[in-house]
């Protein structure tokens, strides 16, 4: 694999080989994102806070999927994919949704040199934040799809919890959802009753006060509703 230094002029190579690619970026935890190569398509304020959200997405995989190799964010007409290169640092490329994931990890593994190898990519739809983690190895018994089976009585309060923490976290929400969820259910017997519970330990996760305010607000009755 080629050296750090390396990978601002590795990421023009793969931007420049990919017609479907409209640009791309690079991201370490230390560093945040840099080399940009999205001129035209987002400013510095938004490229902060993507960095800000990756930082969390990242350190909550680094605990929770340890195998995961590939972030793909899904907007309306554009593909935000990103996957580790190596050293901490994740290479990611804005394109066109009929650009595959295989020719992309095929691309970037020809030009860094990297060795082809399983890993579990976490998916993120936008809107809906919906985010979905492939392992080889299932785990059985899941308690976030045991809630969220459709006889259950909490799938719905739950999805509304959800898609309301996306509206103050954006894509971060649907790990933020899964982790607060399983310690939720590990401290007490999930029901209707304990929702309010749950709606403060996820609350914890928005920085700003007035929103935060605002989502407890939006689901102070949440126990009653279903």
């Amino acid at each position: 694999m080629g050296s750090t230094v390396e990978y601002p002029e590795k990421l023009s190579d793969i931007i420049a080989s990919l017609p479907e690619v409209s640009g791309g970026f690079l991201y370490s935890p230390e560093l945040g994102v840099y080399s940009n190569q999205t001129a035209g398509l987002c400013n510095d304020p938004s490229l902060y806070n993507v960095s800000v959200k990756l930082s969390k997405i990242v350190s909550m995989m680094s605990v929770h999927f340890h195998d995961t190799g590939g972030i793909r964010v899904c907007f309306k007409d554009l593909i935000l994919c990103g996957m580790e290169i190596g050293n901490g640092h994740w290479l990611f490329l804005l394109h066109q949704p009929s650009l595959s994931p295989g020719m992309i990890k095929m691309t970037v593994q020809m030009a860094l040199n990297i060795a082809p190898e399983p890993s579990t990519q976490t998916e993120i739809s936008k809107p809906g934040h919906e985010i979905e983690v492939e392992s080889e190895s299932n785990t059985t018994d899941n308690v976030v799809e045991i809630l969220m089976a459709p006889e259950s009585e909490l799938r719905a309060p739950l999805t509304k919890i959800e898609n309301n923490l996306a509206q103050y976290i954006g894509p971060v929400a649907g790990l933020v959802f899964q982790d607060s969820v399983e310690v939720w259910a590990k401290n007490c017997t999930p029901s209707l009753e304990h929702l309010p519970e749950l709606v403060t330990m996820m609350a914890k996760e928005i920085d700003d006060g007035g929103n935060r305010e605002d989502f407890i607000e939006s689901l102070k009755n949440i126990s009653e509703e279903s």
